[in-house]
């Protein structure tokens, strides 16, 4: 049975039918109403109804009960997102959406889906691998966000709001312990701070054993060893101004689950996909760390008919990495990396609230991201890369009649940057550690500087149900360099890409208790930026440059691609106690054009990490039990077949090992109880996450032309937390 091709031609037709047909018999049980999700999608809070762009809001309850624990595990609530862990990566994560996706883990590419902590936006993809902890709402922006969001939103964004200090006395404690050894404790205290401010400390430690049996150790490794630490501080200078500052200490000691290497050395991959993918021979660890602080300022004046708010972010941290493994029972291309980051970031914004028919937001946002990586022992290179960025934005919404409406966005964005690398040669780590220029045999200074103007307009209609509306919008991504790259031809900086995108929608509410919302998008990109990964003997690293012969690695303007898809989102709520939710996304496709070195590789070429479908179905029911209350949750998601990285130019189906991921289904359970004990509240749950499926499955693929290593992600767990919160 292809579920797939059956899901597309009678099981979303049924679903949809089955959402839509029946509303005005669900309205009749005279069930509560859905409640109002407030986003900010366009920096003003509005309604999600209301809305005009392809936003998914989720709130803290749904996060816990449908089992989101990790930002990794927010694709399955979300139609067309894709997110998964690298773990050569310090806490990095892969994201894709819509098929616009990036999955590498250096510093001097940009990520193409934003992820924002509390209005920073991050200007890396390391530590956005996150537990949801402490969070206050969390946002999924599908499609370029150039106008408001700016840079790294070529795809979307994924916005995460913390809670802010109450200033009031409260506590909130909770302890989890799961398969695999897992034990995760955190609070929070909030204390006022006089009349008219609050501070917040807010703790976590998780603990946990590898879900990969090694066979050549015969037990498994440790995994996660994490901490962090947030202190918040929050004044009211006034009724009409506040600030919140916030500071975050981390300490992310991750030894990363065992891999299994596909080739050239793959016996171990072949028994561990016999094993349902429990096992390893992988002989060292793979260690993956990041030590860090973070911090935070935001200030607020709110008046009569605006909003004026400065939030300015500093994430400084280091990682360190090192491999040699590759999931073999041997040493196989040893990497050692080491690296220094450093980012700051204001944001000014202007946001009116007018009662008239015209209302705006203007803004401006600035940049600088430094960072280091001295990598060795096989190919020695170290890279120093700098940016700054600056971009002047606004958005004005008219209201034309009380049913018409009409939004118009523009962002002036420019980027400068500076790359600082050198390379030994094989094995020469002496002079690299040295940092001996004299004896490098690569040296390159390139500088790179582009300016992009990024527009969106919308027409909305309001209707008596809810509202319609169509949009076009583009998205900027900046060029600049691979700073891994340790030949001429590696150095040499690629262009900046953008992408053109339909979207038009239906947002409605046909009854208090059904919501129903539908969206078709259309996107084109021009200069996609694309790995290319070769031998090094091969011509176009540059004869003689590279005497190891193991890869070269560049990003080029390779692509032209056009895609398109529909995305289905609805809620209905039968009975009081019955709350049901549903997704679908469904995507299509390709390279209409892959430039490799003078000849088209679009016929051969494929997106990463895009499924031609995912779809998720979340059914709560609550009840009164023992003086409390339980909610019994059910979640079922899909996600269909991927494509991994692999190097097209040379790719032959007949000789290369698998590049796919498979389709696969996961159903997740919870129940949880809640209980008001006079003083305080008590709150039990248990969960099962993919609880039909033992073993593991793959997670990542990666292939570079000369080995290729699989990452192994777990399925079925269990689990139970404990809290109390007053």
């Amino acid at each position: 049975m292809n579920f797939k091709n059956t899901f597309k031609k009678s099981l979303l037709p049924s679903l949809i039918s089955a959402l839509v047909l029946p509303v005005c018999a669900v309205s009749a049980y005279g069930a509560s109403a859905i409640e109002e999700v407030v986003v900010t999608a366009r920096i003003r809070q509005e309604s999600i109804q209301d809305v005009p762009v392809a936003v998914s809001a989720l709130t803290p309850g749904q996060l816990e009960r449908s089992s989101i624990t990790r930002s990794l595990d927010i694709a399955k609530l979300v139609p067309n997102v894709s997110l998964h862990a690298t773990y050569i990566g310090a806490e990095s994560l892969s994201a894709s959406i819509r098929g616009v996706g990036y999955d590498d883990i250096e510093k001097s590419i940009e990520t193409t889906v934003g992820v924002s902590i509390d209005g920073v936006f991050m200007a890396s993809n390391s530590g956005a691998v996150f537990d949801m902890f402490d969070v206050e709402s969390v946002e999924v922006l599908r499609g370029p966000q150039g106008t408001l969001f700016g840079r790294n939103t070529i795809g979307g964004v994924i916005k995460v709001q913390r809670t802010e200090p109450t200033g009031e006395f409260g506590m909130k404690l909770e302890a989890t312990a799961g398969d695999d050894s897992m034990t995760d404790l955190k609070a929070v205290i909030n204390m006022p701070l006089g009349e008219n401010g609050g501070i917040k400390i807010a703790v976590k430690d998780v603990q946990s054993d590898s879900h990969v049996y090694n066979t050549t150790l015969g037990g498994r490794r440790d995994f996660r060893d994490s901490q962090t630490a947030t202190v918040s501080i929050k004044y009211n200078f006034s009724e009409n101004t506040s600030a919140v500052l916030s500071f975050d200490d981390y300490d992310h000691n991750t030894t990363a689950p065992d891999n299994v290497m596909v080739q050239p050395f793959g016996d171990g991959y072949a028994a561990s996909e016999a094993n349902d993918w429990k096992t390893s021979p992988q002989l060292n660890p793979l260690m993956s760390t990041m030590e860090g602080e973070n911090t935070t300022l935001k200030i607020t004046h709110s008046a009569e008919n605006y909003e004026l708010k400065y939030i300015m972010g500093i994430m400084d941290y280091e990682e360190d990495a090192d491999e040699s493994s590759w999931g073999m029972n041997g040493v196989f291309f040893p990497v050692n990396r080491d690296q220094t980051f450093k980012q700051t970031s204001h944001e000014l914004t202007l946001t009116s609230d007018l009662d008239g028919a015209l209302n705006y937001v203007l803004g401006y946002y600035m940049m600088d991201a430094d960072s280091y990586i001295t990598s060795g022992p096989v190919q020695n290179f170290t890279a120093n890369h700098s940016l700054e960025a600056s971009a002047f934005f606004g958005e004005m919404t008219y209201d034309v009649s009380d049913d018409w409406s009409v939004t118009l966005g523009a962002r002036y964005t420019e980027e400068d940057k500076v790359l600082d690398s050198r390379s030994w040669g094989f094995f020469d780590v002496a002079n690299r550690l040295a940092d001996n220029r004299a004896a490098a045999i690569n040296l390159g200074k390139p500088k790179f500087s582009d300016s992009n103007t990024s527009y969106r307009l919308v027409v909305k209609r309001n209707l008596d149900f809810g509202m319609i509306y169509a949009g076009l919008s583009t998205g900027f991504r900046s060029g600049g360099f691979f700073n891994r790259g340790s030949t001429p031809s590696e150095l040499l900086p690629y262009g900046s890409e953008e992408v053109e995108s339909f979207e038009m929608g239906i947002r409605s509410q046909p009854t208090d208790n059904t919501q129903i919302n539908l969206t078709y998008f259309n996107a084109d990109y021009s200069d996609m930026q694309v790995s290319v990964i070769v031998p090094g003997d091969d011509p176009i690293c540059g004869k003689g440059t590279r005497e190891d012969g193991v890869t070269c690695s560049f990003v080029r303007n390779a692509g032209e691609v056009s895609m398109d898809g529909i995305e289905l989102e609805a809620v209905i709520m039968p009975t009081d106690a019955l709350t049901i939710r549903a997704s679908v996304g469904t995507f299509d496709g390709g390279f209409d054009k892959y430039d490799f070195d003078g000849v088209d590789i679009a016929h051969k070429a494929k997106l990463l990490y895009a499924p031609e479908l995912n779809a998720s179905l979340v059914a709560e029911f609550t009840s009164e039990v023992a003086g409390g209350s339980l909610t019994l949750t059910g979640g079922f998601s899909y996600t269909d077949e991927v494509y991994t990285q692999t190097p097209w130019a040379i790719y032959d189906a007949a000789t290369y090992p698998k590049i796919t991921i498979d389709s696969y289904e996961v159903f997740d359970v919870s129940a949880t109880f809640i209980k008001d004990m006079g003083e305080g509240t008590l709150k039990l749950r248990v969960y099962g996450k993919d609880i039909f499926e033992e073993g593991n499955r793959v997670g990542r693929r990666y292939t570079t032309g000369s080995f290729t290593w699989a990452e192994l992600t777990p399925r079925q767990q269990f689990g139970a937390s404990l809290g109390y919160e007053f």
